[in-house]
This record gives C-alpha cells, sequence and structure tokens, in this order.
C-alpha cells in the first residue's frame, strides 16, 4: 500500500513539474537568456544595488521583468515570441532617507535614464519562435 501511494505521489509531482506539453512554460511562451550591454560591453557592477530588466511589447499586452546578474550582465526569463522594448534598472546601492532634511536621496543610476520608461527606451529586441538568445543594447548617448 505504501508502495502505491508514493507511486501516485510521484507521479502526480512530476505531472505538475512538466505539464502536459513537456516543456513546463505556459502555453505560447519561450525560454530566453540575454545579455544587457552598455556601449558594446556587459552592464557588471561590483556593489549592491537595484538589477532589474523589464520587457514590453507595444501594446502592453506581454511583459517579462526579472533581475539580472550584475556580475556578468545575463538574464533569463519567459515570454511569448515577438518584438519588444526593454527598460533596465541598475543602480550604484539603493535610495536613502535624508531624515533631517525629510526627502529621499536617490541611488545612482548606473544607466541613462531614457531606459527607465517604456516611452522613452530606444533598446529594441525580438524573441525568436524557439527562444534562444538575445542581446539588450544600451548606450551612454
Amino acid at each position: 500500500m505504501y508502495r502505491i501511494i508514493t507511486a501516485v505521489l510521484i507521479t502526480g509531482v512530476l505531472t505538475v513539474f512538466t505539464g502536459c506539453g513537456g516543456s513546463g512554460l505556459p502555453d505560447g511562451k519561450v525560454r530566453v537568456s540575454g545579455k544587457i550591454m552598455l556601449d558594446g560591453v556587459p552592464l557588471t557592477h561590483a556593489g549592491e544595488g537595484n538589477f532589474l530588466i523589464n520587457l514590453a511589447n507595444e501594446s502592453l499586452t506581454e511583459t517579462s521583468a526579472c533581475r539580472f546578474d550584475p556580475a556578468d550582465g545575463t538574464f533569463s526569463l519567459v515570454i511569448a515570441p515577438g518584438d519588444y522594448t526593454a527598460t533596465v534598472q541598475a543602480t550604484d546601492g539603493f535610495d536613502e532617507d535624508d531624515e533631517r532634511r525629510g526627502r529621499v536621496i536617490p541611488a545612482k543610476s548606473l544607466v541613462p535614464k531614457k531606459y527607465d520608461s517604456l516611452k522613452t527606451s530606444d533598446a529594441k529586441v525580438t524573441v525568436a519562435g524557439n527562444g534562444g538568445v538575445i542581446t539588450v543594447e544600451l548606450t551612454s548617448e
């Protein structure tokens, strides 16, 4: 009896993790890995801070965000194939409360301000039907 219950539990757990299609991904989504480049070199930082990337299509019906690795600028996320605008947040440290003056001192951004907003970002990427690897190109200009 114990073996039957164990076999049923294991089968149930494997079904949950692999899904009906066996890929473990939601329908219509693909896994993408990538690297964020600033002026042709990986966007890296050795200290603490916020390190986020967001991909969104023009109609905002598809979006995906994740933390990127500040050691080498790499990331991995799941999203539908298509054309996207990337926004990137990378800071040298965190915002600080200045209690004496009653304000917040923002952390220093490591990327130009235009990459904070979908309206101003010019970083475009295309996610292929099979996912794969993408590069997000940022410039200091």
